[in-house]
């Protein structure tokens, strides 16, 4: 046999392999929601109105849009390091706006520290791993609306944002 049929042929019996391995390999570890929003915070000392967890190019990232006073920051960490790769303040257009109530900015600033103990109450349960949370008006109350992967699989829980309290999403 020609030594390139050889060469294409091994490549054929090994591509599927490969393409199974790279399927299996462990997922990349990564900081908690809560070690990012620390991170968040160490750049820009604001609180929360939303954070997630993305894919941006080909690194996983979390994206936290910080208010302080009256300006909305989004910042932008590296998912694997902690490494806060950008900030940038979101311009409250009429359009913004209307995503960022008054009272949504006033209660994020109040509730850093309810927030924080709750995440980190979530996220010490065995393979929890917060995947978003965004502060919503429920019923004229405040919440953070936060969907979690856990042993159960997905679900949604609420934080209140005032006392920190962690009930069903029913």
């Amino acid at each position: 046999m020609h030594p390139k049929f050889t060469a294409i042929a091994t490549s054929l019996l090994l591509a599927p392999a490969a393409l199974l391995a790279q399927e299996t390999a462990p997922q990349v570890d990564r900081i908690s929601m809560s070690q990012a929003i620390k991170a968040a915070q160490s750049s820009i000392d604001g609180g929360v109105l939303e954070a997630e967890i993305e894919t941006e190019g080909d690194a996983l990232v979390y994206e936290i849009d910080l208010v302080r006073g009256d300006a909305v920051y989004e910042v932008t960490v590296n998912a694997a390091t902690g490494e806060v790769l950008s900030q940038s303040e979101e311009q409250l257009t009429s359009f913004l706006s209307g995503l960022f109530q008054e009272d949504e900015l006033r209660a994020a600033g109040e509730s850093r520290e309810a927030l924080m103990k709750a995440l980190t109450e979530l996220e010490g349960q065995d393979g929890t791993r917060v995947e978003e949370l965004s502060l919503d008006d429920e019923d004229d109350h405040m919440v953070y609306e936060v969907e979690l992967t856990d042993a159960t699989g997905e679900r949604d829980v609420l934080i209140d944002a005032s006392t920190g309290e962690i009930t069903n999403d029913d």
